[in-house]
């Protein structure tokens, strides 16, 4: 195990006020990463006897879907005690003049937008190494991120970009990319050029995804154009507090097809920047990025709605991540599989009915009238828009920390007529 640089208290808040840490290295074992609680989420590749959901460090070229985060997602407190963050190696992309860039989320590799461009992406992220900086470890330097607002403006992104960069294998060895240029990511392999089509969305949706924090892990589509607002903890040397996001995605944590309405954790802390795509090992293709989620206790309570920045636009607001940022998918160009065979569904692709295209509008207008007085209610943690109880039928979605009947109540005479379906959600925290 090669040496790492140990940072006593003092000489961290030296560094860090440079964008950089230094002290004198010392020989030391790195802590090792936590393997995954399973859940009832947890899936296995086709061909394997379980993922691999040793998510921490890796030899270079890393794959994605792994630990990296900021070289300064690091807090010192008076007291010593130190506090540091990571996320997880989302996708790589590449821009218009065929840079290759690894996608994550702003709080993972950006603090926030705090960052300054060219600040060190590592792999692994620093709670993978007892929160000790090395800068060997950089695989990337920032070049673009969004910058959280925690006033009234309304977020549409967690999203942050950086360039690739080399990366020695050893001392001796000689530098190679520190990220899989190819795209790969642990357990899926690489993605489809071309992402989900956001026209072909539909609640029920099979997706998996791939994450630092609770490895491989599978749910359905839940909502989309959803509004909520999102914790930020003031930690690891980024500004905290409340955000309003719209024009979101949503997923519920449960194994596709299945009929009862309880939930599994999807993703969680450290999840942030892991690519949702659909479940299709021979042919994933991007659908979002995760960013935030409901909280809980256990690994089978938390993680149950979680919240993605969608990859592409969709007709009314919903802009999406390729778009904003002027990027592309590195992956593989193939056909995708009909994703519900598996559930004894149509081969058929889906596309969204007219009829079904109409009440999604009247519900938009609908959720857009009321939503912010809606989540002015600190009971309610987010509002989307998802599939009614009738064939090519919507509904509003709302989802409640407090669900009680009076809540209920206040709701329904806030929206009229419209028809509204619950589910039980704690307050959205960034992952």
């Amino acid at each position: 195990m090669k040496s790492r640089i140990l940072l006593g208290a003092m000489t961290l808040v030296a560094g860090l006020a440079f964008g950089f840490g230094s002290a004198m290295a010392q020989t030391a074992t790195p802590t090792s990463t936590p393997t995954p609680t399973l859940t009832s989420c947890s899936i296995i590749p086709p061909g394997q006897q379980a993922a691999e959901c040793a998510a921490g460090a890796a030899e270079p070229p890393s794959p994605l879907g792994i630990s990296g985060g900021n070289f300064n997602s690091l807090t010192v407190a008076t007291s010593g005690a130190v506090t540091c963050c990571t996320g997880t190696l989302g996708a790589v992309v590449t821009d218009s003049s065929g840079t290759s860039l690894v996608l994550g989320s702003s709080h993972g590799f950006a603090r926030n937008g705090k960052a300054s461009v060219n600040e060190a992406i590592v792999q692994p992220g620093l709670p993978d190494l007892g929160c000790w900086q090395d800068p060997t470890d950089t695989v990337a330097t920032l070049s673009e991120s969004s910058t959280i607002n925690f006033k009234k403006t309304i977020n549409q992104f967690d999203v942050a970009l950086a360039k690739i960069g080399t990366k020695a294998s050893s001392p001796a060895g000689a530098p190679t990319a520190g990220i899989d240029l190819t795209g790969s990511i642990l357990n899926i392999g690489q993605i489809d050029t071309t992402p989900f089509p956001f026209d072909s969305l539909y609640d029920g949706l099979p997706v998996m995804k791939m994450g630092r924090g609770s490895c491989l892990t599978q749910g359905v589509i839940e909502a989309w154009d959803a509004a909520g607002v999102v914790v930020y903890p003031a930690t690891c040397n980024a500004p905290g507090g409340t955000a309003l996001f719209d024009h979101q995605l949503l997923v519920f944590g449960e194994v596709p097809g299945q009929t009862s309405s309880s939930g599994c954790s999807f993703a969680g802390v450290s999840d942030s920047g892991a690519i949702v795509t659909t479940r299709d090992f021979t042919c994933p293709q991007a659908i979002g990025m995760v960013f935030a989620g409901s909280s809980g206790a256990s690994a089978d309570s938390g993680g149950d709605v979680v919240a993605l920045n969608p990859m592409v636009s969709g007709p009314d607001g919903e802009v999406g991540i390729l778009e904003k940022f002027k990027v592309s998918l590195v992956g593989q160009v193939c056909t995708p599989s009909p994703l519900d065979v598996e559930m004894g569904g149509s081969s058929e692709p889906y596309h969204m009915s007219e009829a079904m295209r109409a009440s999604v509008e009247e519900v938009r207008k609908i959720k857009q009238a009321h939503v912010h007085d809606l989540l002015k209610n600190s009971a309610i943690s987010a509002v989307g828009i998802g599939a009614g109880d009738s064939p090519d039928t919507a509904a509003l979605k709302v989802y409640l920390s407090e669900d009680t009947p009076e809540i209920r109540a206040e709701v329904l005479r806030e929206v009229g007529n419209a028809k509204v379906k619950f589910r039980h959600a704690a307050r959205f925290q960034a992952l």
